[in-house]
């Protein structure tokens, strides 16, 4: 799975860091969140096909998690005005 860029991205997380790949996200003031597109390999769809399952890692350093969200349209995630 890799991050990809789409129009309405606004910055990009750990784009110098060589040991990450690059995030391509979008911050959207009205909810102060951070929305992000990822594309998948053919073997991971393969994966998610067969078992009906995407697992989701987050490092929170011992911090409050914030609620997330996982979406397959973009119109759940990114609101135009």
């Amino acid at each position: 799975m890799k991050s990809i860029t789409f129009p309405e991205v606004t910055n990009k997380i750990a784009e110098f860091q060589e040991e990450y790949q690059t995030v391509h996200v979008q911050f959207q003031p009205e909810d102060q969140s951070v929305n992000m597109c990822f594309e998948f390999s053919e073997q991971e769809i393969e994966e998610i096909i067969k078992n009906k399952k995407i697992w989701y890692k987050q490092i929170i350093g011992h911090q409050e998690m914030h609620p997330m969200m996982l979406s397959g349209f973009k119109e759940a995630i990114i609101k135009t005005s």
